[in-house]
């Protein structure tokens, strides 16, 4: 599909699979877009759920406003989206980042969240990261976007899938480096300063889960995640790092969908 919706003079593209039953909303990391969840978009498909992604402002076919973002800008498009949607209660999954936009808006959206999971999230990032992102801003408004791909990559993918399937090492090169550098630069930006607001707050079931390799939020982060909510639990995705939704879309589904699918209201 290539749909797009406006909301207050923003265009936001978004795929949605239509299904008449329970929704799922995905929202991707920094330098993703809707293709980081084609995957689990298929699940809802096959499930008759209704599946929406969209590119979050600044990424992908989405428009790309002077900054500055942040979380809370974000997490208030994920509202309005599903608002403009008609879309009254939904399931949020987040990325990354993501994880602390859906965070932010479950607490805006209260019982209108029927399950709240995070892949790849953290309650906010670790003090060595600070300068990762700074180096990020310098790179991405110096046009040099194939820097930062390569090494997105790495942390990305576990070193075993880098060596066994370069195809999908250049896949992710690729979409990194396509990214508009001075939107990147914003995101970045935005995601240095991101964290998660108060989980402790929230009522809905809760999944933390990440790959078993990655090192940008390991599973320490999402034990912690998890232990903060009253009714949280934590899952990895064996053998995968960060962008576990590429590396291993059918084991991140089955973690996915195994927490989902025990939550999923009844129609």
């Amino acid at each position: 599909m290539d749909l797009r919706i406006e909301i207050d003079g923003l265009t936001l593209a978004y795929e949605d699979t239509g299904g008449a039953g329970p929704c799922v909303l995905f929202l991707h990391g920094l330098g993703g877009s809707v293709n980081a969840w084609l995957a689990q978009l298929e699940a809802c498909r096959g499930r008759g759920w209704r599946g929406v992604a969209y590119d979050q402002r600044g990424a992908g076919r989405s428009d790309k406003p002077q900054g500055p973002y942040s979380v809370e800008l974000w997490a208030e498009d994920a509202v309005r989206v599903l608002d403009a949607l008609g879309i009254e209660r939904a399931a949020l999954v987040g990325h990354s980042v993501g994880c602390m936009v859906a965070e932010h808006a479950a607490a805006r959206l209260g019982e209108r969240v029927w399950a709240l999971a995070v892949c790849g999230g953290a309650l906010q990032w670790r003090p060595e990261a600070g300068p990762v992102f700074e180096e990020r801003v310098k790179l991405a408004r110096a046009g040099r976007m194939n820097e930062i791909a390569a090494t997105v990559a790495t942390t990305g993918l576990s070193e075993r899938c880098r060596h066994e399937d370069p195809r999908l090492l250049g896949l992710m090169r690729e979409l990194i480096a396509s990214n508009d550098p001075d939107a990147y630069a914003l995101c970045s930006e935005a995601t240095a300063a991101a964290r998660m607001t108060d989980p402790s707050r929230l009522r809905c079931p809760f999944l933390a889960f990440c790959g078993s390799e990655d090192p940008v939020a390991p599973p320490a982060a999402s034990e912690e995640l998890a232990a903060a909510v009253s009714n949280g639990r934590s899952a990895v995705v064996a053998g995968a790092a960060h962008w576990c939704m590429l590396e291993d879309p059918d084991g991140t589904t089955t973690a996915l969908f195994a927490f989902l699918d025990r939550h999923a209201p009844v129609s």
